[in-house]
């Protein structure tokens, strides 16, 4: 199984995102709501790859100096082909973002490895490849793509006041974490360089 590092969001833009899974629930199409883990977040994920080592957690943490990252959640993504596609939502990439990314992708060194025990990170993880966003569904088969999307495109009543000029949906990533895809456990950093927060 895969390893991540992974953005988090604060409660309210947690909220929000879930209110699509809801909605894509209520019209008995596929979403990412299913899984009944307390793990199963909506997340951005930074970085993934084959393993993570434990050791990296102190330089993750140390990322967590870039947070808060304020964010807005854009346009319906495809990834995939044939039948087993997943859908998403862009999170629209802006400098601080990125930036937050880079430094991630770079805690991991020496700590994360490919299928092939290479060192490193796949490479659709690797800065200037990355495309930031959050599944709403996954295994989606053609047939029930455009109902997906359609449903996606019209925000739910209880997060349109959060909603931005140009139809966007703002949030903000107020963590980040390690995932354990082996152990389906993981490790959140919400520490500041204050010292606020914690690691559970």
């Amino acid at each position: 199984m895969a390893h991540s590092v992974e953005f988090l969001f604060d409660d309210e833009s947690e909220v929000r995102l879930r209110m699509f899974w809801e909605a894509l629930a209520a019209s008995h199409l596929p979403n990412a709501g299913t899984n009944p883990s307390p793990t199963n977040r909506p997340h951005v994920t930074a970085a993934a790859t084959r393993r993570i080592d434990p050791a990296a957690d102190r330089a993750v943490r140390q990322c967590t100096a870039a947070l808060p990252i304020p964010v807005t959640i854009g346009a319906p993504l495809i990834f995939g082909r044939g039948d087993r596609l997943v859908v998403a939502l862009l999170v629209v990439p802006t400098a601080r973002l990125l930036t937050a990314h880079l430094q991630l992708v770079e805690a991991l060194s020496g700590h994360a490895f490919t299928a092939d025990d290479e060192p490193g990170v796949f490479s659709h993880s690797l800065p200037g490849s990355w495309t930031p966003h959050v599944t709403m569904a996954r295994r989606v088969h053609s047939d029930v793509l455009a109902d997906v999307v359609a449903a996606l495109d019209l925000p739910p009543r209880g997060i349109r006041a959060g909603a931005t000029e140009d139809g966007g949906i703002r949030a903000t990533i107020t963590a980040i974490r390690r995932w354990d895809g082996d152990s389906r456990t993981d490790v959140v950093f919400d520490e500041y360089p204050d010292g606020s927060g914690s690691a559970s």
